[in-house]
């Protein structure tokens, strides 16, 4: 990653060129992640060996058939999320990620690439990431081209996107000109909370309209390329309350979980703030921008408990997200409530993220990287900060901040 490209991360941005970048960053983790499964598990003796070195040879086989449809398999969240899991567990032990799932990966590339395949796999249904799953398999999975260019096995056809008698695809909404899929983590299980969150029947045509909605609100503010770019799966959570709740997970680039948003603003804004949260992960694993051993526990103006310095420094670069949508959401919003509302959200988290930022560019836990990805945050918000607010808007942000810092202090 160059200067340049650094600078537009850590003035907040990035357009969707640099999110390939990161995507491609954390891909080669996922590869890596791989070839020490395949290693490490022959050397070891591991049950799964043989397994795994069949499913090896098969992905390396579509690899070099297709690359860019094998990337499409190995950039989905939950690959990378086992991947590293698996290799993690290998090494430390643990039996959360099994190393002959890498069967399920190897079989999903197949399918992309269009070519055959011998695998060793768990009976079973069987899923294949970013594609669906398979039903009944033994454990032996046979991919073989039928005469219209599908593979089957057992006479299942397995087609992307289409049902068949034994197979069932993932649900998909075209977003603009990406493709998203709303994943069910059939490969490797959630962290508990979102497990016991999952929404195992979304409504589709809602799902459908509120993110299509979302796409025309980023749209209008000229960033659905970036986004969009970053997301690969939605996964839908239950509804939890009055406030939708929404996450990523660090080990699963491109994946946004979240309840379903009470319309397409508020879904724009969470895949805004949650792509915020996905760059600085492997930004941040890329060129470390803090030091460990920090144990002070900071105020942040967006939560009720206080975070440590590296949580402190993923919300900021979160609200710097939020900060921007709302700047430009004022502008754009027609209705006078909502874009009254949007004005209050920007005079509202705008000084709250810059006094943030100012408390990060104190810390001497920061790296060289680090003073400059935070000074690049500084300038940003410096700037915006120059905008003119309405002052009705401001007083009432104003008041906003003070009662959450003064119910913060009364807690603690």
């Amino acid at each position: 990653m160059g200067s340049e490209e650094f600078a537009a991360l850590a003035a907040g941005g990035g357009d969707a060129a640099v999110v390939a970048r990161l995507r491609r960053a954390n891909r080669s983790r996922t590869l890596l992640a791989v070839a020490f499964l395949a290693a490490r598990t022959r050397r070891a003796g591991h049950p799964d060996a043989g397994a795994v070195a069949r499913a090896y040879q098969v992905l390396t086989d579509a690899r070099a058939a297709r690359p860019e449809a094998v990337w499409r398999v190995l950039d989905q969240p939950e690959v990378a999320l086992w991947a590293v899991g698996a290799a993690r567990d290998l090494v430390h032990g643990g039996d959360r990620c099994r190393p002959g799932a890498l069967a399920n990966v190897a079989a999903a590339a197949a399918v992309r690439a269009g070519t055959p395949a011998d695998l060793v796999t768990a009976a079973g249904p069987f899923p294949l990431p970013s594609l669906g799953t398979l039903g009944g398999v033994g454990t032996r999975l046979r991919l073989r081209q039928d005469g219209d260019g599908a593979l089957t096995h057992t006479g299942v056809r397995i087609v992307p996107g289409g049902a068949t008698p034994g197979w069932s695809p993932l649900s998909a909404l075209r977003l603009g000109d990406r493709t998203v899929t709303l994943d069910q983590w059939r490969l490797v299980a959630l962290p508990g909370p979102f497990a016991a969150a999952l929404s195992r029947a979304p409504d589709l045509p809602a799902w459908r309209a509120v993110l299509t909605g979302a796409v025309d609100v980023l749209d209008a503010q000229g960033v659905a390329g970036p986004v969009l770019e970053a997301v690969r799966t939605v996964t839908p959570l239950r509804d939890a309350g009055a406030d939708p709740s929404s996450a990523t997970l660090s080990e699963a680039f491109g994946a946004v979980l979240l309840s379903l948003p009470r319309g397409p603003r508020q879904a724009a804004l969470t895949l805004v703030h949650e792509v915020q949260h996905a760059k600085l992960t492997v930004l941040h694993d890329l060129f470390p921008l803090l030091e460990t051993g920090a144990r002070e526990r900071f105020y942040a103006p967006w939560r009720r408990d206080p975070r440590p310095l590296l949580g402190l420094l993923h919300g900021a670069y979160a609200y710097v997200g939020v900060v921007g949508f709302w700047r430009q959401q004022r502008l754009l919003d027609t209705d006078p409530a909502d874009a009254h509302d949007a004005e209050v959200e920007f005079a509202r988290w705008l000084p709250a993220t810059r006094e943030t930022v100012e408390v990060l560019a104190t810390r001497p836990e920061l790296t060289a990287h680090g003073h400059a990805f935070v000074a690049g945050l500084a300038g940003t918000l410096a700037d915006w900060s120059a905008e003119p607010t309405d002052p009705a808007a401001r007083a009432e942000a104003d008041h906003l901040r003070r009662d959450h810092r003064d119910r913060w202090s009364r807690a603690s």
